[in-house]
């Protein structure tokens, strides 16, 4: 039976499974015009049609309870494990609202969304979910990281959520990536510097070269903050360390002529 055939059945006839209208509607890939046929098929489609198509429903990440009870190492592993189930949205769309600029208040009214509708997310989302649900940890420092790269002309732009045991003094990371290596990290790192230069290293495996990396400001732990923590705060740290490079050649004669090494 032809598609033509198959949408001019007599009133009354017995309609195939949907699994089989699709089988025979349609082929992947789909011709244009043809996306908002297959949005109202997947409308009608029973849980079980969808599942005979290889669609079925992804499962919605569920967040414990009780973490405070467990060791600071386990609560960052248990949050990555959540944003990762999340899954990357590989698509040139977003779901979400990305805008950093904007009080912490409504960045954490965007992830309480994200944890609603449970749909593929990118980086800056990643680190929306994680200042969210690591909010009230008052045992964690949690500082905004972003990486501006390049690799055959094109320039690619990556965020993660640093975060600092002021207890043991280590650092680690919280976030999302296409690749591994750039997600998370181990709370291991004896200081930022150490953490930023496995970010760099990893980038390297990827031939990226890193141009620029942006530090942010601690973010407050209160959930009501209505300032914003990105933007200004980041180009202010930014133009310190360009003014240090500047600096380079004169801190290093200074060093050599009195031998006194480097003031902090």
């Amino acid at each position: 039976m032809s598609p033509e055939a198959l949408d001019s059945q007599e009133p009354g006839a017995k309609e195939l499974p949907l699994a089989s209208q699709w089988s025979k509607k349609w082929q992947l890939p789909l011709a244009s015009g043809q996306t908002s046929n297959v949005e109202d098929f997947i409308k009608k489609a029973s849980a079980q049609d969808l599942s005979q198509l290889g669609l079925q429903t992804i499962p919605r990440p569920v967040f414990g309870t009780d973490l405070e009870l467990q060791p600071v190492e386990q609560r960052l592993k248990y949050v990555q494990e959540y944003i990762t189930a999340f899954q990357y949205n590989h698509t040139p769309s977003t779901y979400f609202d990305q805008n950093k600029q904007r009080p912490l208040c409504r960045i954490l009214s965007t992830a309480r969304d994200i944890v609603r509708q449970g749909l593929p997310i990118k980086c800056v989302e990643a680190v929306f979910l994680a200042l969210l649900l690591t909010a009230g940890w008052k045992d964690l420092d949690r500082i905004p990281v972003g990486f501006k790269t390049c690799i055959a002309g094109h320039v690619y732009r990556h965020i993660v959520l640093a975060v600092r045991h002021p207890e043991t003094g280590r650092w680690g990371a919280l976030g999302l990536s296409r690749r591994a290596e750039l997600m998370d990290k181990a709370l291991t790192y004896a200081s930022l510097a150490d953490l930023l230069q496995n970010y760099i290293t990893s980038y390297m495996r990827w031939w990226h070269t890193v141009l620029r990396i942006r530090i942010g400001l601690p973010v407050p732990h209160d959930v009501m903050y209505d300032g914003q923590v990105t933007g200004q705060e980041w180009a202010g740290v930014a133009v310190k360390i360009d003014q240090h490079a500047a600096k380079a050649d004169e801190l290093w004669a200074a060093h050599v002529t009195d031998k006194k090494g480097f003031k902090a």
